[in-house]
């Protein structure tokens, strides 16, 4: 019986740059929330100057109403996600509670969009770019970052390198639906071309990533990024307007991308370890509900590695293309799992040598399970 597989544009996914927007995202709400953007603007000069939190508390409850469509919402999460992060961890010491007058709004945001009320990938990776001159092509020399936390060119840059890596994954997400319509309809020539788009595009993916360090120092990530996107601590924090229960969500993250999820999906690379799968299914959470589901679907699709498997002797050049597509997961697997180290761990005190990414996990063992995981997938020819 033939499977359902996911059409991508059914899911908010964009032909060419996968969970990236196809256009820019919107660069200014309705006039009713003028103030949001006015303050929006001077989030690094107020936090410099200590005066982020009072002008945070005496911000306007607008009309929620007033925002019509899809774009209006993302883009109210992200100046929300900014103004709570920022007033949660702009001041010592942390806050513990969020003012109503960003709590309530952010909350109501955020369950309109089916994400936590907390700076996440979606907000500050999908949806936090710009094109410089958009009469060209999406590129790390034509992209800048809409709304920053502190400012500089290291926060700019790590936020655009994580939009470019999403956009170069396109391809591969493309790939992945082909892989899968090939399994179904047996055209083993066909599932080949797919899997050689997917080899290509985590290339692309990899250079990317391999670029981080360009203009990105890890002494700034470690000390001065890194904390604002942080998630909160496990004792909680109280949503003012919402509930007086504290409430504890964690800080954006890679594993929140649905990137490499659908990529794992569409190769049947499996996460059984409590290293590795419970984690990796909580991180879904703060993924846009459509790619979420994205995933799922793929994961309920036909079965691309068993049909290479079934076909190794028949046709081995798929099963050397599927090996491929898998030592390109593990290469970027890899490189993440650097740029944490060098990134995080060697810029932690030592007496926080365990350091944990901004996500929450113990990223060492995560990544490196992951890493084991996807090598255990490979298909032995003989």
């Amino acid at each position: 019986m033939p499977h359902q597989i996911p059409n991508p544009t059914d899911y908010e996914i964009d032909p060419e740059r996968g969970f990236l927007l196809g256009h820019p995202p919107l660069k200014r709400l309705p006039a009713e929330f003028e103030r949001w953007e006015r303050v929006a603007a001077q989030v690094p000069v107020l936090l410099m100057t200590g005066r982020l939190r009072s002008t945070l508390e005496h911000l306007p409850l607008p009309d929620l109403n007033r925002l019509e469509t899809i774009d209006h919402w993302r883009r109210a999460m992200l100046l929300l996600s900014v103004f709570g992060n920022s007033y949660v961890w702009g001041e010592n010491p942390p806050a513990t509670v969020i003012p109503r007058s960003i709590a309530v709004p952010w909350w109501q945001v955020a369950e309109k969009l089916g994400r936590p009320p907390i700076a996440a990938h979606a907000s500050l990776g999908l949806y936090n770019w710009q094109l410089i001159d958009k009469d060209r092509p999406f590129d790390l020399d034509n992209v800048d970052t809409l709304q920053p936390l502190l400012g500089g060119l290291d926060e700019r840059w790590f936020y655009v390198t994580t939009a470019a890596i999403e956009a170069r994954g396109g391809l591969a997400v493309a790939a992945v639906v082909e892989a899968q319509i090939a399994v179904d309809s047996g055209q083993a020539d066909m599932l080949g071309q797919s899997l050689e788009k997917l080899k290509t595009a985590l290339g692309r993916m990899h250079a990317v990533l391999q670029r981080i360090p360009e203009k990105c120092s890890p002494y700034i990530f470690f000390h001065r990024i890194r904390p604002f996107i942080a998630g909160w601590d496990e004792a909680g924090v109280i949503y003012e307007g919402v509930s007086q229960t504290p409430q504890h969500f964690v800080g954006g993250s890679a594993a929140q991308s649905s990137l490499l999820p659908a990529i794992d999906a569409g190769l049947g690379i499996e996460h059984p370890s409590p290293h590795s799968g419970p984690f990796m299914q909580e991180m879904r959470r703060y993924m846009p509900p459509s790619h979420r589901n994205f995933v799922q679907a793929v994961e309920n699709g036909p079965s691309v590695r068993q049909f290479v498997q079934d076909q190794a002797l028949t046709y081995p050049a798929l099963a050397e293309l599927y090996n491929h597509c898998l030592a390109g997961v593990d290469q970027f697997r890899k490189k993440h799992l650097e740029i944490a180290v060098r990134y995080i761990m060697n810029e932690a005190p030592d007496d926080e040598r365990a350091a944990y990414g901004t996500g929450g996990s113990s990223f060492v063992p995560f990544l490196s399970t992951t890493r084991q995981e996807t090598k255990d997938r490979k298909i032995d020819r003989h």
